[in-house]
């Protein structure tokens, strides 16, 4: 079964396409939900804090805040932390997939942040990009977070430019307009993976 990675820049609404795929009957895997476990997992989160541990909350558990304020400002920090969960993160998504009911669709989905900055070598057959404008992106993160507007465009700077990850893309799904469009573009790519590996929605 292959594997399409979903990704796009902070802010672009990929969870929300996401949640449209799983709405085709396409498996979705969330590569950051992975990573957020395995942070509160003994062995990955001993790890995590030897090299970081001014990430410490009270309880000598991993930050997540404190870590993602560290990692965003600090680009070798970024590296290390990835290095150090992406491929346990790849080997609990390939562990969840085999478990998949067969017989199995033609493809699945792994969704995340940064398949096309990681060292680890995830296998895609193809990459879906997620787009939208900055100030959509920033109306969004300010909605559901209260962080001041600086510190979401660091945020966003700390990620590939949009323009980059579009020409690394196999399809492009523009999330700018309202939730009916993007469920129409949405069901073209689904229809149209779903027909270059054999099958139909």
């Amino acid at each position: 079964m292959l594997t399409y990675g979903l990704t796009g820049g902070i802010g672009t609404g990929k969870s929300t396409v996401a949640g449209m795929f799983k709405q085709q009957g396409i498996p979705v895997f969330d590569a950051d939900d992975l990573g957020r476990r395995l942070l509160s997992s003994a062995g990955p989160a001993a790890r995590v804090l030897k090299r970081f541990p001014d990430c410490a909350n009270a309880n000598g558990r991993v930050d997540r805040q404190k870590l993602a304020e560290r990692v965003f400002s600090d680009e070798k920090s970024l590296k290390d932390l990835e290095d150090m969960l992406h491929p346990a993160i790849l080997d609990e998504f390939n562990r969840q997939k085999s478990k998949l009911p067969r017989p199995h669709p033609a493809y699945c989905l792994i969704e995340g942040a940064v398949f096309l900055e990681s060292r680890t070598d995830f296998g895609l057959a193809g990459l879906i990009i997620v787009t939208a404008p900055m100030q959509t992106r920033l109306k969004r993160l300010q909605e559901r977070d209260e962080t001041n507007v600086g510190q979401l465009r660091r945020r966003i700077s700390a990620q590939l430019p949009q323009h980059e990850m579009i020409r690394a893309a196999t399809h492009v799904i523009d999330n700018a307009g309202d939730l009916e469009d993007t469920r129409r573009r949405v069901k073209a790519v689904a229809t149209l993976l779903a027909m270059e590996n054999g099958g139909v929605l």
